[in-house]
């Protein structure tokens, strides 16, 4: 009896010592995908700043060659423009007044404007070219026209190349989800086809180097009209 007793006791598991606990994972809440939401549009609104601000430099510099031809130097011309510019351009050039009206050198003051954050080509080519003009003298007027006229053609190409690349994603659209239209038109049509494709393995073979065509297609389509832009 008393060997039994200790064949059961040494039968006994040992007790099991409790793990630390694991936390169950949640799915992202309502407050976090609008907190998400929130960051990407803030994302966004610095570039269309920027495209606004862009825009607004041929208009701008057509009224500062105005100012240069009247007779204004380079520095009070451009006080004069920065006033009643609107934003966000306007924005922009009301500290490279200021600078200007306390005494700072044209080119020191087209300088910092074209080093600030977010300073684009097109803000950087108008400060070289208006530093060049205040330095070296003659027609200035006439260069700025230049530099207008050049930044003019540069959005209509950009404009053209926007065009065209989304018509190109719109037939890169249709061309991958014409093979899954008429796969779905043949399954109403005559369904054997659809079975020999999902059932047989001659049909997989097929099914999957057609669906991994299709996807290398429309990788590649995707890539070169993201890359034309």
């Amino acid at each position: 009896m008393a060997l039994a007793v200790v064949t059961v006791g040494a039968r006994r598991p040992a007790p099991r010592m409790p793990g630390p606990a694991v936390a169950p994972v949640q799915p992202p809440g309502l407050a976090d995908l609008v907190a998400r939401a929130v960051q990407v549009v803030e994302r966004a609104q610095p570039a269309r700043r920027r495209a606004r601000r862009d825009a607004q430099l041929p208009d701008a510099l057509d009224r500062l060659a105005s100012a240069l031809r009247a007779g204004q130097a380079v520095g009070p011309a451009l006080v004069e423009l920065a006033g009643p510019l609107p934003d966000p351009l306007g924005a922009e050039l009301r500290p490279l007044a200021a600078s200007l009206q306390h005494g700072a050198p044209v080119a020191a003051a087209l300088a910092a404007w074209a080093g600030r954050p977010g300073a684009s080509a097109d803000v950087r080519l108008v400060a070289a070219a208006v530093t060049l003009g205040a330095d070296a003298g003659g027609e200035v007027a006439r260069a700025v026209d230049r530099i207008a006229v050049t930044l003019r053609e540069r959005r209509e190409l950009q404009g053209e190349v926007r065009a065209l690349a989304t018509q190109a994603r719109a037939s890169a659209a249709v061309l991958a989800v014409a093979p899954l239209a008429f796969a779905g038109l043949v399954a109403t049509i005559e369904p054997a086809v659809i079975a020999f494709l999902v059932t047989t393995p001659v049909g997989l073979a097929c099914l999957s180097l057609g669906l991994g065509l299709e996807a290398l297609g429309a990788t590649w389509m995707a890539r070169i009209t993201r890359s034309a832009v």
